[in-house]
């Protein structure tokens, strides 16, 4: 893998309206492990990003389907290595990545039975991956009022490519975002006093709420993606929402139903408050506030 503690990355930064790239380097601090969707790491950004001082300790998180490990073993194919990189360079290089890209956005149901060869398993890796930070970087602009709050602040876009060429499908795309210091809620209890444990988990489920209100449909709620943010002995510890790579926006002409519908069959506070009373062992009380509460016949019927 190329991130290790001490190297030193060369990104590109896109920001601004309109858009206007340049250069920025990030010294690699800390691997947060394991790899899952993306490769996450604590940075310190060296030279380029002066308009945003606050960014210069921060969290990068790199889309790159090469060393994704998760995503890797979810889509049961086998670890990176140099002949995966000739294949798929191969592949790029004579016009047949763009052509199955063409066809996996054109077919709604890739999983014709058909295997995939290795250059194609990578090539629909890259563009999951590219989708995935499409996607995240949307619902950061959906929740920009909740930024540096209520979900981390987002500092910005950025890539590099992967190999020396400078082809489009040889480029990884990431983001760059604030670091809170504090803990996964999935460690609150061994990280907090029991006496605060109802306080951070309501919090939590309203946070998840709040989000809500945004039109946004989060796939990946889990107590491992809710942070606590340590604030100091005099001041309550804040929870902050992460990862929103698995997301769905509701639609402009999106009836009120069908967004109850979608809402309730995913169950976002569920999936932190029953999850936490029952990892608490009952110490915490979840009501569920019914606030998307579906009355179809599908929902209804048992």
């Amino acid at each position: 893998s190329p991130y290790e503690e001490g190297k030193i990355l060369s990104l590109t930064v896109t920001e601004g309206v309109p858009p206007k790239k340049h250069a920025i380097k990030v010294e690699i601090l800390r691997l947060i492990q394991p790899n899952t969707l993306s490769c996450v790491m604590e940075v310190n950004v060296l030279a380029g990003l002066s308009s945003i001082k606050q960014a210069k300790h921060s969290i990068l998180k790199l889309f790159d389907w090469r060393y994704a490990t998760q995503l890797r073993q979810d889509n049961e194919v086998d670890p990176w290595t140099p002949d995966h990189e000739d294949k798929y360079r191969a592949f790029v290089e004579d016009g047949g990545a763009a052509k199955f890209i063409s066809y996996l956005e054109d077919d709604d149901d890739t999983d014709d039975g058909q295997l995939w060869d290795t250059a194609e398993n990578e090539t629909y890796l890259f563009d999951h991956c590219r989708d995935l930070h499409s996607c995240e970087v949307e619902a950061y602009s959906h929740l920009r009022d909740l930024q540096g709050k209520n979900i981390p602040q987002f500092f910005a876009d950025v890539s590099f490519y992967a190999f020396s060429i400078q082809n489009a499908l040889f480029e990884v795309r990431g983001i760059l975002l604030e670091l809170i210091p504090g803990y996964s809620l999935a460690d609150l209890a061994e990280y907090a006093h029991p006496s605060s444990w109802q306080r951070i988990c309501d919090e939590a489920v309203c946070t998840i709420n709040l989000i809500s209100d945004h039109g946004v449909l989060n796939e990946d709620v889990k107590p491992r993606n809710v942070l606590i943010r340590t604030q100091g002995k005099d001041s309550e510890d804040e929870v902050v929402v992460i990862d929103f790579a698995q997301c769905r926006f509701r639609e402009m002409d999106q009836s009120e139903a069908s967004w109850i519908h979608e809402k309730w069959e995913e169950d976002e506070e569920g999936a932190i408050g029953y999850v936490m009373a029952h990892k608490l062992k009952g110490a915490v009380r979840y009501r569920p506030s019914h606030r998307f509460l579906c009355q179809c016949t599908k929902c209804t019927t048992y």
